[in-house]
Order: C-alpha cells, then sequence, then structure tokens
C-alpha cells in the first residue's frame, strides 16, 4: 500500500510546472507542455502549445517555438524559429531560412527557398532556380529557365532559344536565329540568313555570295566563299568542253600520227619518224581557264644518240651533233658543220603534216572527219609548232604539234644547279620522279644575233617534267579521305592569276602581242613555292595569292626571272624577251588586284566568274 501511494506522488511531481530537469519518460497525451527546462514528462497531446522554453526532450513532441528540435503534428502552428521539422500542406510557408519543401497551396517563398514552384504561382522575384511556366512573365533577373514561345526576347544575360516572332536578342545571347529575325548586331555567333544584311560586328556568320564583302581586312567567310565559287567556276570551264572536244581532237591527232608514219615508211625515213605522241600545255595539266579550245601536242623524235653543245647556256639553248655511230635519216638534216638543223628537220615535220592531213580531208562518208574542215595555219617565225585549226558548224579547235626530239640522260649541265636552293619542296623522292622524266629538244628559234639562220640552236623543253609537276601530287597533294581534293591552293593560285592576266589581255589591260605569258606565271609560283614551302592550306588562298604577286611585282622590278631548272637562263633577258617596256603595266595592273584582295574585294577579273552560272 506504501508503494502505490508513493507512486502517485511521485507521477503528480513529474506533472507540475517549473524549472525542471529532461525527462527520461514518455509524456501524457493528457498532460500540457512542460514549460521549463525539464528533462522528462508524459507525451503532450496535439491540441496543446508548444513548449515555450529551451526543451531538450528526446520525447516525441509538437515544434518548438524556439529551438525545439522535436517532430510537429498536423493541428500544430508552424514552427517560427529555426525548426527543422517536416511542415505539413495546411501549414502557412516559413519565414525563415527554412530548406523543407513547399506544397502546392503555399504562396512563393521570398527568400532564398530552392522548393519548387507551381504553375500558379507568380515568378520569383530574387534567384530562383526554379523552372518557369508558359503563363509567366519572362524573369527579369540572371534566370537561365527556358523560355516559352508567347514570352517576349530576354534583355539579360539569358541563354535560353528565341522563338521565331520573337526580336533579336539585343545582348550577348547565344540562341539560334530564325530566319525572320533581324540581324544581331552584337557579338552573336548564330547563322545568317541570305536575306539578311552583312554583320559588320566581329560576327561569324556566313555570308552568301550576293552580299556585299566585309570591309575588314581579315579574313571574311563571304569574301571567301565567292573567291571559292570563281575558282569552282574557272575549275569547271575545262569540265564543260571536254567531252564534245575530245570527241572531234583525238581521232584528228591519232591520223595525222598514222599518217606521218606511214609516209615515213614509204619514204625511208620510218627510223626518224616514227614518232611517240606526248600530251602536254594547261589543258592536259588542268590550268586551263579560258574558253578557247586549244590543245597541244609533242610528236616525239625518240631513240636516237645525240651529242650536245651546251654553247648558250644562258639562254637555254644547246647545239647538236651526231656521233659515229648514228647513221640514221637524221644525217640528212645536218648543216655543213655538222649540227643538227632545226629549221630544216621542222620544215620536214611541216610537210608530213600537211600530206596528212590532205589524207584526212579527203575521207570517205563513213570517216569519222566527214564534216570537218581543217586548215594549216602560216608558220609563224621562230615558233615550233604547226598549228591546224578544225572547224565543225560553229565549233572551233586549234591543235599545236610539236616537233622535238629526246634527250637521253643525263640532263644538261645547265640544270645542275636548281637543287641548290631546294631545302624543303621538292624533297629528295619528288625530284627523283621529276629527274627520271625525259627532257626534249625543240626547234625554237634562238635569238638572230646568237644563230642568225636558225640553223644550229635548240630550245630544252621541260614541259613533260612540269606536266609531272603541275599535274600530279607533287604540286598539289590530295587527301584520299576526302575524294582525292587537292589539300593546297597552290594550283588555285596559278589558276587565278592566269585568268586575271587572260582578262587582261582580253579587255586591253595589257596588249596581247607583248610576250608576258603563263609560263612566266608559273615560274614565280614554282619559285614562291620553294622560297616559303608552308602555308599553302586551302584556307590561305587569299594570303598565298598576294604573296605570290609580291614575288612576281619584285622580279619585274628587278627585270630578272630565273628559270626554274635553269638557273642562269633570265627568262626577262632582252635577248629572249620582247616585252620589256611593256611590264611596267602588267606590274601596275597585279598591285591593283593585290590592293583589291587586301580589301577583300574580288578583282572585277573574277567578280563577273563568280556571278556567272555553269
Amino acid at each position: 500500500m506504501i508503494v502505490v501511494v508513493w507512486i502517485q506522488n511521485c507521477k503528480a511531481m513529474s506533472q507540475s510546472a517549473g524549472s525542471g530537469r529532461r525527462a527520461g519518460g514518455k509524456k501524457s497525451p493528457d498532460l500540457s507542455a512542460t514549460t521549463g527546462n525539464s528533462r522528462g514528462g508524459p507525451r503532450k497531446k496535439p491540441e496543446e502549445s508548444a513548449p515555450a522554453g529551451n526543451v531538450r526532450g528526446t520525447s516525441k513532441k509538437t515544434p518548438a517555438t524556439k529551438n525545439g528540435r522535436g517532430r510537429k503534428t498536423p493541428n500544430e502552428p508552424t514552427a517560427t524559429g529555426n525548426g527543422r521539422g517536416r511542415k505539413t500542406p495546411n501549414e502557412p510557408a516559413a519565414t525563415g531560412n527554412c530548406r523543407r519543401r513547399k506544397t502546392p497551396d503555399e504562396p512563393p517563398a521570398t527568400g532564398n527557398g530552392r522548393g519548387r514552384k507551381t504553375p500558379n504561382e507568380p515568378p520569383a522575384t530574387g534567384n530562383g532556380r526554379g523552372r518557369k511556366t508558359p503563363d509567366e512573365p519572362p524573369a527579369t533577373g540572371n534566370g537561365r529557365g527556358r523560355k516559352t514561345p508567347n514570352e517576349p526576347a530576354a534583355t539579360g544575360n539569358g541563354r535560353g532559344r528565341k522563338t521565331p516572332n520573337k526580336p533579336a536578342a539585343t545582348g550577348n545571347g547565344r540562341g539560334r536565329k530564325t530566319p525572320d529575325e533581324p540581324a544581331a548586331t552584337g557579338n552573336g555567333r548564330s547563322r545568317k540568313t541570305p536575306d539578311e544584311p552583312a554583320a559588320t560586328g566581329n560576327g561569324r556568320s556566313r555570308k552568301t555570295p550576293n552580299e556585299p564583302a566585309a570591309t575588314a581586312t581579315g579574313n571574311g567567310k563571304g569574301f571567301q566563299r565567292k573567291l571559292e565559287k570563281a575558282m569552282g567556276n574557272l575549275v569547271r570551264v575545262r569540265q564543260t568542253d571536254k567531252s564534245e572536244t575530245s570527241t572531234i581532237y583525238n581521232p584528228i591527232v591519232d591520223g595525222i600520227l598514222k599518217g606521218i608514219k606511214k609516209i615515213a615508211v614509204n619514204e625511208g625515213e620510218s627510223d626518224i619518224f616514227r614518232l611517240r605522241q606526248l600530251n602536254s600545255g594547261s589543258y592536259f595539266e588542268n590550268l586551263k581557264v579560258d574558253t578557247t579550245n586549244e590543245f597541244d601536242f609533242m610528236f616525239c623524235i625518240y631513240g636516237q644518240e645525240l651529242v650536245l653543245k651546251e654553247t648558250e647556256p644562258s639562254l637555254g639553248m644547246v647545239a647538236v651533233k651526231l656521233p659515229k655511230s648514228n647513221d640514221s635519216s637524221l644525217r640528212k638534216y645536218l648543216t655543213p658543220d655538222g649540227f643538227l638543223s632545226p629549221k630544216k628537220l621542222l620544215n620536214r615535220f611541216r610537210g608530213l603534216v600537211e600530206q596528212a592531213i590532205d589524207t584526212l580531208s579527203r575521207a570517205g562518208a563513213d570517216s569519222p572527219f566527214k564534216g570537218l574542215q581543217f586548215e594549216l595555219m602560216r608558220q609563224k617565225d621562230g615558233c615550233p609548232a604547226v598549228t591546224l585549226m578544225v572547224a565543225k558548224r560553229r565549233l572551233q579547235i586549234s591543235i599545236d604539234l610539236v616537233l622535238a626530239l629526246e634527250l637521253p640522260a643525263p640532263w644538261p649541265k645547265c640544270t645542275h644547279g636548281w637543287k641548290d636552293g631546294v631545302t624543303r619542296w621538292p624533297n629528295s623522292r619528288d625530284i627523283r620522279a621529276i629527274k627520271n622524266n625525259e627532257l626534249h629538244l625543240v626547234a625554237k628559234a634562238a635569238p638572230h644575233d646568237k644563230d642568225p639562220g636558225g640553223n644550229t640552236l635548240w630550245r630544252l623543253s621541260f614541259s613533260q617534267t612540269e606536266k609531272e609537276i603541275f599535274s600530279g601530287q607533287i604540286l598539289s597533294p590530295t587527301d584520299a579521305r576526302t575524294s582525292n581534293h587537292a589539300t593546297t591552293c597552290r594550283k588555285d593560285c596559278l589558276r587565278c592569276l592566269k585568268y586575271i592576266k587572260y582578262k587582261l589581255q582580253l579587255t586591253g589591260g595589257v596588249a596581247r602581242n607583248i610576250d608576258f605569258a603563263s609560263y612566266h606565271l608559273k615560274t614565280v609560283l614554282l619559285h614562291a613555292i620553294v622560297k616559303q614551302p608552308g602555308g599553302w592550306e586551302k584556307q590561305n588562298l587569299v594570303t598565298c595569292l598576294v604573296y605570290v604577286i609580291d614575288e612576281l611585282v619584285k622580279c619585274i622590278s628587278k627585270r630578272h626571272l630565273p628559270h626554274f631548272f635553269i638557273p642562269g637562263y633570265n627568262l626577262f633577258d632582252p635577248a629572249v624577251f620582247n616585252g620589256l617596256k611593256h611590264l611596267g603595266v602588267v606590274k601596275d595592273q597585279f598591285l591593283r588586284v593585290k590592293e583589291d584582295l587586301m580589301n577583300e574585294r574580288l578583282p572585277e577579273e573574277l567578280d563577273a566568274l563568280a556571278m556567272s552560272v555553269h
């Protein structure tokens, strides 16, 4: 009995208010919350108010209004302190630094809340990072949410995408731009449509061919594309005329060659006029830049023993004698001094061509030459070629047939110095490939004071060697991974300069009868590559063009352009070049072209070509 009474007294004492210590027992649902520093007590009912003190009890309790850490029941009011308990759906939003989740019916947090925002809430005005719904107005801060189609363009540093109906962003937006938007005036990197004006800033959008060239001196993409289009049209000139003309000139050349051989057999000269056909010239080097149908072929006398006399190495000319062991029909064409006469042999060759053409023109109705009109042009003084004009309806073809002597190895001594200045290009492997090509002698007349009768000197020809360089991998390497497209702009540079020269002579900017030829441009390019082998990538076409023009201007100013394979032979020597007085005009015209290129203006000679449609 005494024990029961004592227990009841202890329970009554634990229910009294005061500054008791923390209790270890459970608190009864019928008892009110402890208001002191008690350490024990029965559980509190949901209707009871939160303790006002610094309660440290470990039992489950309602949230304290100070620094309480107990759990809160659904009917209890929201804790106003730094509580970390969970919040129920009916509680109002916490106004402190709470980090609990927010329910759909709560208004948006005005602090630094990080809860998610519901569709009916107004946009956060702070640094919220929640997602934005379609009905919300655009965020005015540094929001990074996505923007809907009906929102106006962001005026800040937004990085969302822009819809077609929105005006262009005026900031540093990086979204994509639609065709109906005006061009960005900032540093935008969106692509530019054909109807937009050219960007005036540092934009990196692409420029269409109809846009004006950029006024900066940098590498404007629009100017580059326009130049590339002009060069593409130059290349296509050969493709468009190849199919039809080749069906005409191939049978003619083959027919003439067979006719000469047949006549030579009948007249006892088959040992020298068995001839080998070699294609040469810009057409077969893929360097043709005009629409004229001109084709060059070499008819080569080969297998003969010859003895060279390098009497005029500074002119690229040699004299030829026959050794005693050579008892061929060539002896009929020797001079009294024992030199093989280029003039006599060329006259004989012309006669053979004339007889062969006469045979072709009298061919029957089923002949491939039916309907063709042949005209053998008058022989020009000093020219080694026999020129034949062929007409078929409106089509006209010019065929140059050049008689040549194949020169046995080794190369003449006058060529030995050409490798001295070569370091990186061409490399040793390419040099071996180049020297595997035979050199030839052609009946190009020497200066009158050097060979008055034209009966002694022959001109050295590197036609096949140059073809090896310009039509193959040596000059213009290709990449098999990109459909064998050239990896350098070297050939494009030469095409471009040749076309400018052609247009200048066609329009009268440079006299057509001067001796300034494409061969001079070709030689300048070769020297320029040897001097600067690197930097000829396709995207550097403008820079390389300016560089080659600078090299040409230097040569014109010095009146000195060394032959590429014969260093001691100056192509601007007055003895072999009759256009010295016109070189000043050539220099001025190419300086004008250089100025246009440096200001990212397409020279007028190329501008029309860029706009033409092939």
